[in-house]
């Protein structure tokens, strides 16, 4: 019988020292989602049209886009980071404890007033995301919807701006690509379930550490058939027609075509996965429960080996990926659809944007 091998979480006292961190998926989920995405435009959501076939043709430089964000822009400096940071997730206890579409606000200056009402009269169990005496600001339960949005706009703008002459401007198109690609990121980030809550690395039910070992450690373990079952998954359609569901029906003809309205039901459908993913890392990976130790210090909780423990994790793996692979691909289509639908005829160009430059949030109140 092969002996099962402990696994020690690596976040001890990084946990206490840094801001949260901005990771999701590691490399390989959100390269997953983003190739996942392009092959289902190929295969069902967009088949046969311009925008399926030029995405198909930059499917590896759109994986390479969708991880800039925690690869590139993670290292260039404290001030491009602390805006970088919040983009990644949407604490959603923070802004709705309700935890439902209705009341979640659909501004950053609405959620900064929700936030600061909560705190100022907390219903019970509510947590206010102030840190060392400072009152929350529009970033404290993050910003992932809006950053979508924000990707969104710029993309619709710059393939808008690519059939403005009598030829396709390519350039207008490689800002298209860039700005699609990277907005690929922010999708996958709240197709994960740790990005939506406050909780997002376990350690107020002490498993800490479970972030990394579930959407990096475990991920990098498979083997590479799960790009396949993730394709499967997402072509079902299931996941986009949960998601949508979470929209309420007479909004939903609109809404269902909206990027912010999308990303927020996606992340209310990730969170609703929540208890039933931590159950699982109690009942088969936990070994020892993260905790403090004498110094006062973090301390991860070990557990199993991903590799030998992902199978009991498999069903849930498979279908958050392939609900941000959905989410994500429908909102590359209406991006194509809104900017009326270009062709591409002329379009040539090598740009390959190995590193490019932070593009900064616009959707904050200036200070």
């Amino acid at each position: 019988m092969k002996t099962l091998k402990p696994f020690v979480s690596i976040a001890v006292v990084a946990a206490l020292l840094t801001p949260r961190p901005a990771h999701a998926w590691g490399e390989r989920g959100h390269d997953i989602v983003t190739r996942v995405a392009v092959r289902l435009l190929a295969a069902k959501v967009a088949k046969g049209t311009p925008l399926a076939t030029q995405l198909g043709r930059k499917e590896f430089m759109l994986g390479h886009l969708s991880n800039v964000p925690d690869i590139v822009w993670r290292n260039q400096g404290e001030a491009i980071e602390n805006m970088n940071a919040p983009t990644h997730f949407l604490d959603i206890e923070y802004i709705s404890p309700e935890v439902a579409f209705g009341t979640i606000p659909m501004t950053p200056a609405a959620a900064l007033a929700r936030m600061k009402e909560l705190c100022a009269t907390p219903p019970k169990g509510y947590v206010c995301p102030a840190r060392d005496g400072a009152p929350p600001d529009e970033s404290s339960a993050g910003t992932a919807p809006w950053r979508t949005a924000q990707l969104f706009r710029m993309t619709v703008e710059s393939l808008k701006a690519s059939r403005a002459g009598e030829k396709t401007d390519s350039a207008a198109v490689d800002r298209a690509l860039l700005t699609a690609g990277v907005m690929s990121h922010f999708v996958g980030d709240l197709g994960n379930p740790y990005h939506t809550t406050r909780n997002y690395d376990g350690w107020e039910t002490g498993q800490g550490g479970i972030h990394s070992y579930f959407e990096s450690a475990m991920v990098s373990s498979y083997r590479l058939a799960l790009d396949q079952e993730v394709f499967e998954a997402a072509f079902s359609g299931r996941g986009l027609e949960r998601i949508v569901r979470r929209i309420p029906a007479a909004e939903r003809p609109s809404l269902s075509r909206d990027p912010l309205a999308l990303t927020m039901a996606l992340a209310l459908d990730s969170y609703s996965h929540l208890d039933a993913l931590n159950a699982l890392d109690v009942k088969f990976a936990l070994l020892t429960p993260s905790g403090n130790g004498p110094d006062g210090r973090r301390i991860g909780a070990q557990r199993r080996d991903a590799a030998e423990m992902r199978f009991k994790f498999h069903q849930i793996t498979v279908e958050r990926l392939a609900a941000a692979a959905e989410v994500l691909a429908n909102l590359w289509l209406i991006a194509w659809e809104d900017a009326g639908r270009p062709d591409f005829k002329d379009y040539r160009s090598f740009a390959y944007p190995v590193g490019p430059e932070f593009i900064p949030p616009d959707y904050l109140i200036a200070k």
